[in-house]
């Protein structure tokens, strides 16, 4: 099964990019509005946050791959 959303942890950021329609949907509705983006489709989360998103992500039915940098 393809996952809705990569997960890149850099260490001092993590980067959060939806990668379906489904994933971009549950971005506009659970993420601020003014969330730092990176690049074009991804955004930056800070480490302490992560564990709270993935949750809420999984908790909506959608899958995470986590990625290494």
């Amino acid at each position: 099964m393809n996952p809705d959303f990569n997960l890149r942890d850099h260490g001092s950021v993590v980067i959060l990019t939806p990668r379906t329609n489904a994933a971009e949907d549950w971005v506009i509705k659970h993420l601020p509005a003014d969330a730092p983006a990176w690049g074009r489709s991804g955004y930056v989360i800070e480490p302490r946050f992560v564990a709270a998103i993935v949750a809420g992500i999984h908790g909506d039915g959608l899958l995470v791959e986590e990625m290494h940098a």
